[in-house]
């Protein structure tokens, strides 16, 4: 029906509209051209028409060339997929933004690296939303659409390091980088889904998602911050390097959140799954809403604890 159509269009937009709203907040200093901005985002959204295309092409008729399994799945996930995909939107913010004259800030290579992947992940969205249905939409929400978000922005930080860099072998080094890393954590993010759903044992992979899209939330963080203080921004300074005590403090932080998680999801499902299997699990188990409620509050609380980057250090 055409009402049920429209509402998994917004629905599947929703988590773009958000995300928009929230890289443009962060623009402290000079806000974009709306114009540009939205022109990069239309951008965008063509190139997702032009990736379909080439990797339907190089999936029917590469791919089956070449040998093993596993090999196999390894160039479709990270070159036939990530390696289209984040060549495209790089190609958008290489031609439409980095030469222009707006580009005259450090946090603008984020933005129009955001724009440019939110506006590839939006015709993306509407597609996988009104083929699946709303679960798909709630669980891409939260996973796939960020994902996309902060790739552009970990892209879009090295191409503002390149754009002011009066070197042109450490601009290229930038590029090279930024191009590199994007397509490198879209593959093992979409390797990690595509084992997720194979044969046990190797289907417990799929867990790893989450504390995978944390490291990367907290890296994009780290990164806004430091071209913040690149720009001077008012009240910012210089955020702290990363140690091997601040490594250790995050990797168990992102197990600790990763369980948190899990325990979350199970209340979820015994509220809400109307599965009769899963339904059945919780009946003849002693699972507590209750205190499985408050396992997550501990939980989260740890994570927040050894994740939380309270100080600062000044140049």
């Amino acid at each position: 029906m055409p009402s049920e159509l429209i509402l998994l269009v917004l629905i599947s937009l929703a988590p773009i509209v958000i995300l928009i709203w929230y890289f443009d907040h962060l623009d402290k200093i000079q806000k974009e051209s709306r114009r540009l901005l939205w022109s990069i985002f239309a951008w965008g959204v063509s190139m997702t028409v032009v990736a379909g295309i080439a990797e339907y092409f190089l999936e029917t008729n590469v791919l089956p060339l070449i040998p093993g399994t596993y090999f196999k799945l390894f160039v479709l996930m990270f070159i036939f997929v990530a390696g289209v995909e984040e060549g495209l939107k790089y190609w958008v913010v290489k031609k439409k933004a980095y030469d222009h004259p707006a580009f005259n800030e450090y946090f603008d290579g984020i933005i129009y690296a955001v724009m440019a992947s939110l506006g590839f992940a939006a015709l993306e969205n509407v597609f996988y939303v009104t083929e699946y249905g709303f679960y798909i939409g709630a669980f891409r929400a939260i996973t796939a659409v960020p994902a996309h978000a902060m790739f552009g922005a970990i892209m879009g930080y090295y191409i503002s390091l390149a754009r002011h860099s009066k070197d042109s072998k450490l601009e290229k080094k930038y590029l090279f980088k930024g191009i590199f890393l994007a397509i490198a954590l879209h593959g093992i993010y979409d390797f990690l889904l595509v084992m997720g759903v194979t044969e046990p044992p190797i289907n417990l992979t799929v867990i790893l998602v989450i504390p995978f899209l944390l490291a990367m939330a907290l890296n994009v963080k780290w990164k806004i911050a430091h071209l913040h203080f690149l720009d001077k921004a008012k009240g910012v300074i210089e955020p702290l390097k990363w140690t091997i005590s601040r490594y250790i403090k995050a990797f168990f932080g992102l197990g600790i959140f990763t369980i948190g998680t899990l325990a979350a999801l199970a209340i979820l499902l015994s509220l809400f799954s109307g599965d009769p299997e899963i339904q059945s699990i919780f009946a003849e188990g002693e699972f507590s809403i209750v205190g499985t409620g408050i396992f997550v509050a501990i939980m989260w609380i740890i994570a927040y604890l050894l994740l939380a980057d309270k100080r600062t250090s000044k140049q």
